[in-house]
């Protein structure tokens, strides 16, 4: 799996190299939330990976497009974060011992030690239903600590979450793209009736070979609907097979990870042709 040693040691060798690297804030744990930016421009993006613990290849997918276009002439700024929840990589990689004061927690409230299908941050909080929309409306939440989909006791309750909202209030981009897996589908809608944005998504969708999903409003509290809600365009992007299970390795994704490595440049380009 793509582990938070590997992601610090590949941060330190694009800042290195030249990129600009940080943090955009800390985990329960302390563990830092890690971004590269690449390129430049007053134009800006966000793409992130590694919300869902289980769902660590999405952190390997953007990273890998981060080297893949380092040295490039971008005309625009991309902030890759890789690895939202670096504690829950840290717990499906090493286990219950990764989680410091939690490690009884975890192991309770996942009933047993193999946490390799955990989707939560280490308090059991599913930090893609923890943002400010439609808190606690999705088909799926639960409000109690699980190792998915609880909600969390408030919106932004969470370290990563907050620290995700306050830099993408900072950075301001002019859209976002949140991998996830599985299914090869795309998602953009929540109820913004914008015909801009659908175009915008079937358009990404037809690029990568995914499927455009409309008028699907059964998420709630995601990164995505956030963005939605606060004006700014934003796509979920489902990789791997939908005859895959998780979690996906780096084999198996390793033809998703090639459909996607030129996307950031491209979906810039589909997002001016539908939005100039």
């Amino acid at each position: 799996m793509y582990t938070y040693d590997i992601l610090r040691d590949d941060i330190s060798y694009l800042g290195y190299n030249g990129a600009e690297t940080g943090s955009i804030g800390s985990s329960v744990l302390e563990k830092n939330i890690f971004y590269v930016r690449i390129g430049d421009g007053d134009d800006k993006i966000i793409i992130t990976g590694g919300i869902h613990a289980r769902e660590n290849v999405t952190c390997l997918l953007v990273m890998r497009q981060a080297f893949a276009l380092m040295g490039e002439k971008i005309p625009f700024s991309i902030y890759f974060v890789p690895m939202i929840d670096p504690d829950g990589a840290a717990l499906i990689e090493k286990g219950a011992s990764a989680a410091g004061k939690y490690g009884e927690f975890v192991r309770k409230i996942n009933g047993s030690e193999d946490f390799s299908l955990w989707k939560a941050n280490i308090r059991g909080v599913d930090l893609n239903v923890n943002f400010d929309a439609k808190f606690g409306q999705g088909k799926r939440n639960v409000r109690y600590p699980s190792p998915q989909d609880y909600i969390g006791e408030y919106p932004f309750s969470e370290p990563e979450t907050a620290a995700l909202r306050d830099f993408t209030r900072e950075i301001k981009p002019i859209f976002t793209i949140s991998y996830h897996a599985l299914g090869r589908e795309v998602y953009w809608d929540f109820g913004q009736n914008s015909e801009k944005d659908r175009i915008f998504a079937h358009s990404v969708a037809n690029f990568l070979g995914y499927v455009a999903v409309d008028g699907d409003l059964s998420s709630a509290g995601g990164y995505k609907d956030w963005c939605v809600l606060n004006g700014i365009t934003a796509l979920t992007i489902e990789i791997g097979k939908s005859s895959l299970a998780h979690p996906v390795s780096a084999v198996e994704a390793e033809e998703d990870i090639k459909l996607n490595l030129d996307l950031p440049r491209k979906a810039y380009e589909l997002y001016n042709k539908a939005f100039l």
